[in-house]
């Protein structure tokens, strides 16, 4: 008697293993982005509290140049999140959060946090300056 897995054996076997990864790894892949839209909507939910302290906090709040940075230099956030930006728009005098990356999509973030909004194909959140 030999000793050893016959031909027909190690296929079945494979055949198991592949219908398992088949199972799991979209699955898993889901996860992963449900991860990433939490993660954004975290990210809207920090950025617009800072907004809102500097407005409560500052005599002269920004309305050019890099905001985001002014707000990680005054302590409002602790770090700069990846892929956002933070402007003043003059015309409805608000300032305007807005993720720019493309890499998650929208309908999984949007619901996450109340002021989040969908214009153009990107994900905002405006702040009123009053």
């Amino acid at each position: 008697m030999r000793k050893g897995f016959t031909l027909i054996e190690l296929l079945i076997v494979m055949s198991i293993i592949g219908a398992l990864l088949a199972v799991a790894v979209p699955s898993g892949m889901s996860a992963v982005a449900q991860a990433k839209a939490v993660n954004v909507a975290s990210n809207f939910r920090t950025l617009h509290q800072a907004v809102m302290q500097m407005l409560m906090f500052e005599q002269t709040p920004p309305t050019s140049g890099d905001i985001l940075q002014y707000l990680l230099d005054k302590g409002y956030i602790s770090s700069r999140p990846a892929g956002f930006t933070v402007t003043y728009n003059s015309a409805d005098k608000s300032y305007v959060i807005v993720y720019q990356n493309q890499d998650i999509s929208p309908s999984r973030v949007l619901g996450l946090y109340g002021p989040i909004k969908l214009e153009g194909g990107y994900l905002v959140v405006r702040v009123a300056a009053q």
